[in-house]
């Protein structure tokens, strides 16, 4: 008789019932609707982060090839076309950084680009994709010390659907330094 109950539990307990089954969907369920509002929040962060280091970059860049150069070097919005100044303070399209040898504020980026008396691009960026970018100035001129002659400039970065901590505060001080600062995102 004991051999027949062995063999009956045996065949009884093979794979998952109904209960176990719902109960494991449930708990998926729970951690799915948990964790993706998480991660697309972090994934919307990262993307302004990085955004507003690309323009730190940019704007170091400008300031340490004024110094390198020994002459001016400008960082302006770009016009669409990225290869003159666009005289906004939407920073959206993007942004050039070029020498300013000239000191007409103006990138005349010719077929004789970055000779001894001519303006020389250096780098051309694409704007802020999914974000708004916009700051207190057209651009910012450096001058051989490392300082600028119109600062301080402040920059707004903000994602375009505003949510989280997607602001971004990117500040270019007169002596040139630059800091980012994550705030709430303001509609």
């Amino acid at each position: 008789m004991s051999e027949v109950c062995t063999t009956m539990y045996m065949q009884s307990k093979k794979g998952f019932t109904l209960v176990e089954l719902l109960i494991t969907i449930v708990v998926v369920s729970i951690l799915l609707a948990t964790a993706v509002p998480s991660v697309m929040q972090m994934v919307k962060n990262n993307r302004v982060t990085t955004q507003a280091n690309k323009l730190v970059t940019a704007i170091q860049l400008a300031r340490n090839e004024a110094v390198k150069r020994g002459a001016r070097s400008t960082i302006c919005a770009a016009n669409t076309t990225l290869d003159d100044c666009a005289g906004s303070t939407n920073w959206a399209n993007g942004w050039i950084v070029f020498s300013n040898l000239d000191g007409d504020m103006t990138a005349d980026t010719g077929t004789d680009a970055c000779l001894v008396t001519e303006d020389c691009l250096m780098r051309a960026s694409d704007g802020a994709g999914k974000s708004t970018l916009t700051g207190d100035d057209t651009a910012i001129h450096f001058l051989p010390t490392g300082y600028t002659d119109n600062g301080p400039v402040t920059f707004t970065l903000k994602a375009d659907n505003c949510e989280y901590e997607q602001e971004r505060s990117i500040i270019v001080t007169l002596q040139g330094h630059t800091t980012i600062a994550q705030q709430a995102c303001t509609p």
